[in-house]
């Protein structure tokens, strides 16, 4: 299964710059015009940002977003909860004195990957947490079978559909959030969203939504495409106004993924770019890691520290081996215990146990080609 997904995102790189060409072009013929959708109960979504041009969401029956809620007393079966349906929240084991984790999928998945199930596990494993998967797999996909034969002129835009799908997966997230306070007294502040790729910024959306209300939104190796030329866009994607605390790990900044720093905590492990363990140029292992790196770091006793650094080049010449007055972090899922800001930079080892703790040296140039 993963091995299909490797292949199809490998697929999809490419049509991800077809359709920055096709959409470039149809800009310059004029083809391409603001336009606005409104759907009941959502709400409505324009395409007059810059980043938005030309693209709207999907209507909400098309994605058919759904949410499943693990707890400690249902770890392995799933109940659904629908924000529409206050009845599916009643009747659960979702409990408001509960702090709640959203995990969001990203682009050609969904949330009973193998990554997702794990992640849900390890923080069953740590703490008393309902954990909601968020499933928007119909609206993160590249194409539809179907569709491929009706609508040819969208086909080669499957990544941007996806993309702008985030905008109504993102808010979908917001009004369920909005259901659990009103019916159970769950709080913003106790909610963490947890997103790889497009779903960081699913998650982002979402914060922006709330007016950035949400305690903690960690972004797992941000998507680029779309998103990357936008950084100083409010709006646009996810950043540090979206949460009350906003962490980000890089680790596919050369595919073009989203590598500059716009959380509280901005984390460059090996620089970044390339991981060790990947295959020079193999970039679905570079983006994957991310949440490996997250996952592993929920149980381990083994602390992933991070330097405040402001480049990769300072950090393995040895000028950012202190922590400095700003401090060091931990990277993972306990970065927010420490109050520092910035970019920080770290190593690790070249496959599991990832955790090097604060005693490793950074990688040497060659540990990434074996």
């Amino acid at each position: 299964m993963d091995s299909l997904y490797e292949k199809s995102v490998t697929f999809s790189s490419f049509l991800v710059v077809c359709s920055a060409a096709l959409l470039i072009v149809q800009m310059a013929n004029g083809c391409v015009e603001a336009q606005r959708v409104c759907y009941p109960d959502v709400g409505c979504f324009d395409s007059t940002l810059e980043c938005n041009y030309g693209f709207l969401p999907q209507n909400p029956s098309k994605i058919n977003t759904m949410f499943f809620l693990y707890t400690p007393e249902n770890p392995s079966t799933s109940a659904t909860l629908n924000w529409q349906d206050d009845s599916s929240i009643i009747n659960s084991n979702f409990r408001g004195d509960r702090d709640t984790k959203f995990i969001i999928h990203g682009f050609i998945s969904n949330s009973m990957r193998g990554y997702v199930t794990a992640m849900k596990d390890a923080l069953l494993s740590v703490g008393n947490f309902n954990v909601i998967l968020v499933n928007w797999e119909n609206g993160a996909d590249l194409f539809d079978p179907i569709e491929m034969l009706t609508d040819v002129i969208h086909l080669p835009f499957g990544y941007e559909i996806a993309r702008q799908n985030t905008r109504l997966v993102g808010r979908q997230i917001a009004l369920l959030s909005q259901k659990l306070q009103q019916l159970t007294g769950a709080s913003f502040t106790s909610m963490h969203l947890i997103g790889h790729s497009l779903g960081a910024h699913v998650a982002g959306f979402a914060g922006e939504h709330v007016s950035g209300q949400y305690g903690r939104i960690t972004g797992l190796d941000p998507a680029g495409p779309g998103f990357e030329t936008y950084t100083d866009s409010p709006g646009c994607l996810l950043d540090r106004s979206d949460a009350i605390f906003v962490d980000i790990i890089h680790t596919d900044g050369a595919l073009g993924n989203e590598h500059a720093q716009t959380g509280h905590q901005d984390f460059y492990p090996n620089g970044g770019r390339y991981q060790l363990g990947c295959a020079l140029f193999n970039e679905i292992c570079d983006h994957r890691r991310a949440i490996d790196y997250f996952t592993e770091s929920i149980t381990t006793n083994c602390e992933f520290v991070a330097y405040p650094c402001s480049s990769w080049t300072r950090f393995v010449t040895g000028k950012c081996r202190r922590c400095g007055r700003s401090g060091c972090s931990r990277m993972g899922y306990y970065a927010n215990l420490s109050p520092a800001t910035g970019s920080f930079m770290l190593g690790t080892n070249t496959g599991s146990p990832y955790c090097k703790g604060d005693s490793g040296q950074p990688p040497k140039f060659i540990d990434f080609f074996f």
